[in-house]
């Protein structure tokens, strides 16, 4: 049963319809996703093919973004929903009609991660305009829930979609999807921010110069800045590991592993968000327990599986908990760092904050990915495991000791 305080926000039929919005979205994203990465694998057999598909995907936020956070902060929010929703739909749309091969769709699945670059920032940005401050932390649980819980019911569904019925049904589905939303984008209200200038060039100017003196004019707001795109990254880390890790040393095929891992990193997201909900701690120790918890859990399973002192039904039922624990943690540093975000930043920067949060988030996971690749041939999975835990377990503590001593 859902707290009451989430209840009383999602009986908004704005805030509602926005989640709605930004949910099914996200699930076709997923749809996409999925196709393109479980195709490449399967005719490559590697990581870089994965980390090929995840570059292709960060790039339109890496170079758009500055602008998609400034139309986010210049122009009505509910507009830039509608056009982006209705622009990935007429992307997919070609996909589907041109019936081409999955890696001639790959250039074609560039064009529509422009358009939901247009769509982060602006529906991020919408968020704060329907609640009251006081109701911050509760609404991002939300919205980090539809973006989370979108992607991860998306890619289970998605896989058995194409397990079923293939690549092309899949893409199919994802277009039903992203017509709904494009139709439920009309049902919002006006999300205007600020007052529109003639002059274009000049606002986008000084919409990036402020935001960016708010993002470095504060220890505190870059810190939690810089956190929330990092945690980002770590989940293309782990998306780049994943295919490979679960084939190669759980002994479970890519096409029967995608089943079983988003359903458990799903229970690990409510776990997280209920744990959120319960707890009244500041958001600076939620972001050391959240890496802490990641951490432990790669060093404890990745020294369980190194010892091969477990038979293999052992270790496959020991990635239950392991998947669970990772998307709690994760989720709770997301949650916490955009929360004081959104408390620290008026919202008329909101979305040229966010925005160049995503630019970042672009960059790390970019690296992030290519890293995977090198760490998993020098080190394999299973010291990748060790040592990426280890460097997370400190940092949780750092965060933790320098956190009190600065006041954060």
């Amino acid at each position: 049963m859902l707290p009451n305080s989430y209840i009383q926000i999602l009986k908004r039929r704005d805030f509602f319809i926005l989640a709605l919005i930004i949910f099914v979205g996200q699930a076709a994203s997923a749809f996409l996703i999925l196709s393109l990465i479980v195709s490449v694998f399967l005719k490559t057999g590697s990581n870089l093919g994965v980390s090929g598909v995840i570059v292709s995907f960060t790039i339109p936020a890496f170079f758009l973004m500055a602008f998609a956070g400034f139309f986010a902060d210049a122009l009505d929010r509910r507009k830039i929903i509608i056009l982006a929703n209705i622009f990935i739909a007429l992307v997919v749309l070609v996909i589907i009609v041109s019936q081409s091969a999955i890696y001639a769709s790959i250039p074609l699945s560039f064009f529509y991660f422009v358009g939901n670059t247009f769509f982060i920032p602006a529906s991020s940005a919408a968020t704060a305009q329907l609640v009251s401050k006081d109701e911050l932390l509760v609404a991002n649980s939300i919205f980090i829930f539809t973006l989370a819980g979108g992607v991860l019911l998306g890619l289970f569904v998605a896989s058995l979609i194409y397990f079923f019925f293939g690549a092309k049904i899949t893409l199919i589905i994802c277009e039903c999807l992203l017509v709904t939303g494009a139709l439920l984008s009309f049902f919002l209200p006006k999300l205007q921010p600020v007052a529109k200038s003639h002059d274009l060039l000049a606002q986008l100017i000084i919409s990036i110069w402020r935001g960016l003196v708010y993002i470095f004019g504060s220890k505190t707001l870059w810190f939690f800045f810089v956190t929330f795109a990092a945690a980002q990254g770590v989940i293309f880390f782990g998306i780049t590991l994943a295919p490979g890790f679960f084939t190669e040393i759980i002994g479970i095929p890519l096409k029967q592993a995608i089943i079983f891992i988003f359903p458990m990193i799903g229970i690990g997201v409510l776990l997280g968000m209920y744990f959120i909900q319960k707890t009244r701690m500041r958001e600076l120790y939620l972001i050391s327990i959240g890496n802490s918890i990641v951490g432990l859990t790669l060093v404890i399973f990745g020294l369980l599986i190194k010892t091969q002192l477990f038979p293999s039904w052992v270790i496959t039922f020991l990635s239950v908990p392991f998947l669970i624990f990772l998307g709690s943690g994760v989720i709770v540093i997301m949650v916490a760092s955009r929360t004081v975000i959104q408390t620290k930043v008026p919202n008329e920067h909101q979305g040229i904050v966010f925005g160049a949060n995503i630019i970042l988030a672009s960059l790390i996971a970019t690296i992030m990915s290519i890293l995977a690749v090198i760490f998993e041939v020098v080190f394999g999975y299973l010291g990748t495991f060790v040592l990426g835990g280890a460097a997370l377990i400190m940092v949780g503590g750092s965060i933790g000791y320098f956190g009190k001593r600065w006041k954060y």
